[in-house]
């Protein structure tokens, strides 16, 4: 037992560490950059050309640099941010003065968790199928023509593949909107609703499905594969006369899940910081688009936020795998 309370301790301290490195990393950053946002935005209000009174504007950026979590040397700054994290309470929004940086953000993660976490998971589930597959078949020629796009598609970057779909589909053969989450009709909850947002969705979602099923997940697969079908208990299983349909279920599936697992887990939990130029394409309202508005604006507050979400969200993923898998493979112990 005392074991395992050392392992649990062990994963918390590495988890608490792991976030506090985050956030003193994503605090750093904004802030090494040659732009201040209070007085860009003091800046702009002398840029109409009407007479302020000089105290009032003083009082301004004082409330403004308070606001932003900028007043004080970047000691004071670095436990204001501590201290606004505990609470929830991130600040407002610089490019959306005054709303509050939750709010924004969920306004748009409930549309970057249901289009990534569908997404993902798909891709998985589909690119480990086929690439741990395509290896057993190696001789096949399918094998070798899903191969050979898989290495072509690896290397292409998704969101050009998301400007080729685009074009192709929803300007060329206009079968999907150009953008934008839902159109904008007043539809209540129904059949109509569910498949507006699905026509949203196709073509973002497919643009990070094809090559992540025959890209990095059907490669993995395909290399893990062809590692473990040499390996003894895989030969073992032959010589015994078990059919190639039992010895790819049962024994080498089964082995690359592991690795695969990990990975999946990893990949979720990244899912909060959005699919940036994927959103800015399709004009999807998700967390991936309000980042890149946050990083135009210089929004301390907002990136601080999306980071601190994709922070938590990598490093409980990491935990939660840590836990779970000596539940799921024995061999794994405690040490």
């Amino acid at each position: 037992m005392s074991r395992l309370l050392i392992f649990i301790a062990s994963r918390l301290v590495a988890f608490a560490f792991t976030v506090v490195i985050g956030v003193s990393v994503v605090f750093i950053i904004p802030r090494l950059l040659p732009y201040n946002p209070v007085e860009a935005q003091i800046g702009f209000i002398y840029s109409i050309g009407q007479f302020y009174d000089p105290t009032a504007i003083e009082m301004l950026r004082q409330t403004l640099y308070e606001l932003y979590g900028l007043k004080g040397n970047p000691i004071e700054q670095y436990f204001a941010v501590w201290r606004r994290i505990l609470t929830f309470d991130l600040g407002p929004s610089i490019m959306n003065f005054p709303t509050p940086v939750i709010t924004l953000i969920s306004i748009a993660l409930p549309w970057t968790i249901g289009l990534l976490t569908f997404s993902t998971l798909f891709s998985w589930t589909v690119g480990n199928i086929i690439g741990t597959v395509a290896s057993f078949f190696n001789h096949k020629k399918f094998s070798k023509a899903l191969t050979g796009i898989a290495v072509v598609l690896y290397p292409v970057p998704y969101f050009i593949l998301a400007l080729v779909l685009m074009f192709t589909f929803a300007y060329l053969i206009p079968i999907f909107p150009l953008g934008g989450g839902l159109t904008l009709v007043g539809m209540g909850l129904s059949l109509e609703l569910a498949l507006n947002l699905a026509k949203h969705a196709a073509l973002p979602a497919i643009s990070i499905i094809i090559p992540g099923a025959l890209g990095w997940w059907f490669l993995s697969s395909y290399t893990l594969t062809t590692q473990k079908k040499t390996e003894d208990f895989v030969r073992y299983a032959e010589l015994k006369g078990l059919s190639s349909r039992v010895v790819l279920r049962r024994y080498l599936i089964r082995n690359i899940l592991m690795p695969q697992t990990t990975a999946l887990g990893l990949a979720l939990g990244g899912i909060f910081s959005g699919a940036l130029l994927t959103e800015v394409v399709y004009a999807y309202p998700g967390i991936g688009r309000l980042l890149y508005a946050a990083i135009i604006n210089n929004d301390y507050n907002m990136i601080m936020g999306i980071s601190l979400l994709s922070i938590l969200g990598v490093s409980l993923a990491t935990l939660l795998l840590d836990l779970i898998y000596p539940l799921i493979d024995p061999t794994v112990r405690y040490r």
